[in-house]
């Protein structure tokens, strides 16, 4: 083979080489956007009903000032005060009650621009902070959203003070139909699950399963921090404050000792109602273990607590929470 035609040979080589290294580095880049112009992507699953709790009966009582210190994650976007200019995103002042794509001259996105003839009232800008995402698909917004409840309210309590004239609070007509809808919400959400598992194909019975460790005993021992901590996971759906609201759930302070409905102005399920108890340690434990087994037919959406130690942790700071703890289990 003549020199030429080594050089050729090895240019020819060398392209092939490139090519296939480009294309790797691409598909490295660009994989998790294959879906969105390819045929090929993968179905995304179905996606789950969310249910997100109202805050119109906690602006009342929020803070302000906490509110304040939140919007910090949001100024890096958006300014506040009258009459400045956009930023990133646009300006807020007197948002709350205002229609959505609010400021003129600002560039939003089709999103918001196809929401122009809603109003951003408490529960709208709520579901929207909530995960704008979700809210609004297309948003330019890359803030992932706000998950505690008591997070969004502080907030939106301090935007309603950003105006001339702030809107009203919400009266308890509003109050009474942000719940409502939670909850038409929560029982969208709650036949999901079964639905699915109808779907599955008859297999043999399982092994009976052990029957879940009694908390009971480790509550003495158990740790109120770590109980608070796992507290957090029921408080989009129940208050803890003395004086609180209820939410979906009712408020829950003192509710250890206390009967099983024991706050007279929630609308319990009938299952709640039926049990005609007292909610002691031993019957929370049970219902902290899986709440449809204990009371079928619950409203009550949350799977449970399978470990003992957990739901001891919870039950050990549920107890503080009253003005008169019942006595710690021996």
């Amino acid at each position: 083979m003549s020199l030429e035609a080594n050089k050729i040979a090895a240019a020819i080589l060398v392209g092939g080489m490139l090519t296939l290294s480009v294309g790797l580095v691409s598909n490295m880049i660009y994989e998790s956007h294959e879906g969105e112009a390819g045929g090929a992507a993968k179905a995304a699953p179905a996606e789950q009903p969310v249910v997100i709790a109202p805050v119109s009966g906690l602006l009342a009582k929020a803070d302000v000032s906490k509110g304040a210190e939140i919007s910090k994650k949001c100024a890096v976007c958006h300014t506040f005060a009258k009459g400045e200019p956009a930023k990133v995103g646009p300006n807020l002042w007197g948002i709350v009650g205002n229609k959505h794509a609010h400021m003129e001259g600002f560039a939003y996105s089709d999103a918001i621009k196809g929401m122009s003839d809603k109003i951003w009232n408490y529960e709208e800008i709520n579901h929207f902070i909530t995960n704008p995402k979700h809210y609004a698909p297309g948003t330019k917004m890359t803030f992932p959203g706000l998950p505690k409840v008591e997070d969004r309210a502080n907030l939106i309590a301090w935007l309603r003070t950003q105006a001339d004239t702030p809107v009203p609070l919400p009266s308890d007509a509003d109050i009474k139909a942000a719940e409502d809808a939670a909850k038409k919400q929560q029982a969208a959400a709650a036949p999901a699950a079964p639905a699915a598992a109808a779907q599955q194909p008859e297999a043999a019975a399982p092994a009976a399963a052990a029957p879940p460790e009694d908390a009971t005993k480790l509550i003495a021992a158990a740790d109120p921090a770590k109980g608070e901590q796992i507290s957090s996971k029921c408080k989009a759906c129940h208050d803890f404050t003395k004086g609180g609201p209820n939410k979906i759930g009712p408020n829950l302070w003192g509710v250890i000792g206390d009967p099983t409905a024991h706050k007279p102005d929630f609308n319990y399920s009938d299952a709640i109602k039926g049990l005609n108890s007292t909610w002691t340690f031993a019957a929370l434990d049970k219902f902290l273990t899986s709440p449809r087994a204990y009371a079928p037919g619950t409203k009550m959406t949350f799977p449970g607590l399978p470990k003992a130690a957990d739901r001891a942790a919870v039950l050990r700071w549920l107890r503080d929470q009253s003005d008169n703890p019942v006595p710690l289990p021996q």
